[in-house]
């Protein structure tokens, strides 16, 4: 069977559903939809509901968003360091990470600390990540030997929407390079043929001869 990747708006779909404290300024009973039962919202009481529902209470000016505990320009410097300490692999991060991450920066920008240094160490941790993905592809394949395929790499701590995003380029060049590689098999093992085929005709001329 085809493996189908997700596209970069149906990974963004399921992280919507990452639970997230918000503080109503509104009095209302609980809202009911097929996906659960959220409420009773009370004004300045905090609640746990899912992220695409307080994004839509925010854009009505319904209530403020409490970002996420890692999403806080010390936390996310500690973990840009952490990455950058890191040489074989990657740090782990939160789950959603960049989807939840970019929803925040996006839709309620006004309840973020800090948010310039915010979205700027969260680039710069992006930017570390990419980079050390690309060394390690190219490290990867030097230690190939001559005429080896490339075959399956395996990195921890990658997320969906990283994979979803460099997959179709990588995969591209991979299957590139294995062609490059078969051809140059096949073209070698032409020219082995034909040698040996000359080496034949000489030997029986060789022989033929008195």
């Amino acid at each position: 069977m085809e493996d189908i990747a997700l596209l970069p708006s149906q990974i963004e779909f399921l992280a919507e559903d990452t639970t997230i404290t918000v503080v109503p300024n509104f009095k209302m009973e609980s809202l009911i939809f097929l996906s659960g039962e959220y409420g009773p919202f009370v004004p300045s009481f905090p609640i746990d509901i899912p992220l695409w529902l307080a994004i839509s209470l925010k854009k009505k000016k319904k209530c403020v968003i409490t970002p996420p505990d890692w999403m806080t320009y010390n936390k996310l410097k500690i973990k840009y360091e952490e990455e950058n300490y890191i040489k074989d692999g990657f740090v782990e991060l939160p789950e959603n990470f960049i989807e939840i991450s970019s929803l925040l920066l996006a839709n309620c920008p006004d309840d973020i600390k800090d948010i310039n240094k915010v979205r700027g160490i969260i680039q710069n941790i992006l930017t570390r990540r990419e980079y050390k993905l690309e060394e390690s592809f190219k490290s990867h394949l030097e230690s190939l030997a001559e005429g080896e395929s490339v075959t399956t790499m395996e990195f921890k701590n990658f997320s969906m929407m990283e994979i979803n995003k460099i997959r179709p380029s990588y995969v591209s060049g991979i299957n590139n390079l294995n062609r490059i590689q078969n051809s140059d098999n096949v073209n070698n093992n032409n020219n082995n043929s034909q040698s040996q085929s000359s080496s034949n005709v000489s030997s029986r001329s060789l022989f033929s001869k008195k």
